[in-house]
């Protein structure tokens, strides 16, 4: 592939985004891609340098905080882009949004990094109480810059969440800045005994908190033998210095060092401390891990690092000198207990290496690319006639639909199913829980009515329901399907990419529940779980919507319902808590993940639906052959 990576700075390797981006360059050169880079200070082969954009007081405010804004040059960015298949915009200023706007001129695909923390500006700026300006500015963001990309790359699932909190709709890919293989624990590295040495990495600004760790150590019981490094550089240098004065003489080294020395440091650190507030991902704190040295991490609520934490015995509460001085006494006093967590550590860290990352790169690189050519093709005549084959657009349709589903459809097939079939609901507040995302949900295919009992389940909300394209054709129930809004699912391999545009549309865009049997076929009054096809779970984790799962089980006649159906047995339909796809994994592994995920949880539901007052009619095995019917199908597991 061509790709263009485009971000304000490109030479000053004390800032994360900068490194992030000079990582990727070489790793995506080395797997044989041409890479251009659009930036300041950007130099050498395939680069292209822009000026530096000045603005009054914000620059020298910036500077201050490592960052540099690019000068959007038109003609600069045409060139790089010429002939490019992909353009990956690294953050949300100037020069990103007139570049992006050359791209969609150029018609070229692109994509987008989420790498400023909006916290990030709040704290620096003293508003680090604020509610309202972290909003403010996730809004601002979305509104100037990210809502017009399809693909966002966030380095954490915590900053994934937070954009999702704050209302973005496009997909997005979390995908770790990654640790070089470089940082691994050397065996063979003998740290000191006679001292107790502490190690942060972090640019010194407010938000690191340095100095919550240099009061903490000043706390320990052990601080005569503790040394601290403080690896970085930044604005806040001469206060901390004058701190380590204060309260650590002639025990603080400050510092950049290059990558061969920090691994160094790493490996002779007994400790790694990460003291943030604020924190997109910590690559920092990774590669110390990766190293084999046991952190101890801020447990703050507007910070990725806690995911890093294997135990309670790694956090200390946010900004509390008193909790990190017992985290590091603890450490101290179990050296045993630190060299096997130490291990432990550093095969944690093996799933965020840079090779998985590039991967995740590239699919998302490739699925932008073809994301782009299929938007075309649906635009098309022909591509908006097939739409309509799935999905009925009128609203006059969809509102009669919604008539015919609330006023008569529904509450006569709650009277059918409560009087004949004494159907039962559990954990219907779990529905409420999906109303803000949309979702996919799946049940067992069981009974002919199963879809009436489905949709009762998941009242008030309109399911969609999914059916084959033949019973459409039949009379008056072909009707009736059409009628409450069902999809036909496709026949034609070549409308299957339509279809699956359509349901994404359903549930991420208009936030509803469509409905899919992943068993595939019906089994009459069958007991159990059985194999999934992957298609519900293809379109949830291509949607990032969760799986809502339904489980039918079945329990005996009694009292009055003897009366009706005398043979047949209950059901009991219960609703499980929404699961949602893994988005650290490869889409492939996030599929497979999601699908064994569902149906580990719906067996548990199975197993314990009836709360061991009515136990399963069938006892975990098939329908005896009398309660068959002439629907049935044979089941791939009998």
């Amino acid at each position: 592939m061509k790709i263009v990576l485009v971000i304000d700075i490109y030479d000053l390797m004390t800032n994360g985004t900068v490194m992030t981006a000079y990582r990727f360059v070489e790793g995506l050169r080395k797997r044989g891609h041409e890479v251009r880079v659009v930036a300041t200070g950007a130099k050498g082969e395939g680069c292209y340098e822009v000026r530096e954009r000045y603005i009054p007081l914000v620059t020298e405010v910036s500077r201050l905080q490592q960052i540099r804004f690019g000068k959007p040059e038109t003609p600069i960015l045409t060139n790089a882009f010429s002939g490019a298949d992909i353009i990956h915009f690294y953050l949300p200023f100037k020069l990103e949004k007139k570049g992006r706007k050359i791209a969609e001129i150029m018609d070229i695909p692109a994509t987008a990094a989420f790498h400023l923390q909006p916290e990030n500006i709040t704290y620096n700026a003293g508003l680090k109480h604020s509610r309202i300006m972290p909003k403010i500015l996730y809004a601002g963001f979305k509104n100037t810059f990210y809502k017009h990309f399809e693909h966002i790359h966030c380095p954490s699932k915590f900053i994934a969440d937070q954009m999702r909190k704050h209302g973005y709709q496009s997909k997005l890919h979390v995908i770790s800045n990654g640790v070089g293989a470089e940082f691994c624990p050397d065996p063979e590295h003998k740290k000191a005994e006679d001292r107790f040495n502490i190690l942060m990495i972090g640019r010194y600004a407010n938000e690191k908190r340095q100095d919550v760790l240099i009061k903490a150590i000043a706390q320990s019981k052990y601080k005569d033998k503790i040394y601290l490094t403080l690896a970085g550089k930044g604005p806040n240098f001469n206060r901390l210095s004058r701190m380590a004065d204060k309260y650590l003489p002639d025990r603080v080294r400050f510092g950049f060092f290059k990558k061969e020395e920090l691994i160094e440091v790493i490996r002779s650190s007994h400790l790694y401390v990460h003291a943030a507030d604020i924190e997109i991902e910590a690559i920092a704190c990774l590669e110390a891990i990766a190293c084999g040295t046991v952190p101890v991490i801020s447990n703050s609520d507007k910070s990725a690092t806690p995911q890093f934490a294997l135990d309670d015995r790694s956090l200390f509460k946010a900004g509390s000198v008193k909790s990190l001085a017992e985290k590091i006494d603890y450490w101290i006093e179990h050296p045993e207990e630190r060299e096997r967590m130490s291990e432990v550590y550093a095969q944690s860290a093996k799933v965020y290496s840079l090779d998985y990352s590039l991967d995740k790169a590239e699919e998302m690189f490739r699925e932008a690319i073809n994301s782009h050519r299929d938007k075309k093709k649906f635009a098309t005549k022909e591509g908006k006639q097939k739409s309509r084959k799935f999905v009925k657009k009128s609203r006059l349709f969809k509102f009669c639909s919604n008539l015919f589903y609330y006023l008569i459809a529904l509450p006569c097939l709650y009277i059918y199913e409560k009087t004949v079939y004494g159907l039962k609901i559990r954990g219907k507040r779990n529905v409420r829980k999906v109303r803000k995302t949309g979702a996919v949900s799946v049940s067992n295919h069981v009974h002919l009515l199963d879809c009436a009992k489905n949709a009762i389940a998941m009242y008030p909300r309109h399911v969609i329901f999914t059916a084959l394209p033949s019973n459409f054709e039949i009379p008056v129930a072909g009707k009736l399907l059409t009628m409450l809004g069902s999809m036909p699912v496709p026949d034609k391999i070549a409308d299957v990419k339509v279809f699956l545009n359509e349901v994404k549309k359903l549930v991420k865009i208009k936030k509803r529940i469509v409905h899919i049997y992943p068993e595939a076929h019906l089994i009459n009054y069958y007991a159990g779980i059985r194999s999934f096809e992957k298609g519900a779970f293809t379109i949830a984790c291509d949607a990032q919507v969760p799986i809502l799962p339904l489980v039918i089980s079945w329990r005996e006649r009694r009292g009055l319902f003897k009366l009706f159906l005398k043979n047949k047995p209950l059901p009991t339909i219960s609703i499980g808590k929404p699961i949602y796809p893994n988005l650290s994994l490869m889409a492939k592994d996030q599929i497979k993940d999601l699908s064994e995920r569902t149906r580990k949880a719906m067996e548990d539901i199975y197993t314990t639906s009836n709360n061991g007052s009515n136990v399963d009619y069938f006892r975990g095995k098939a329908a005896p052959q009398e309660f068959h019917t002439k629907y049935d199908r044979p089941a791939d597991d009998e």
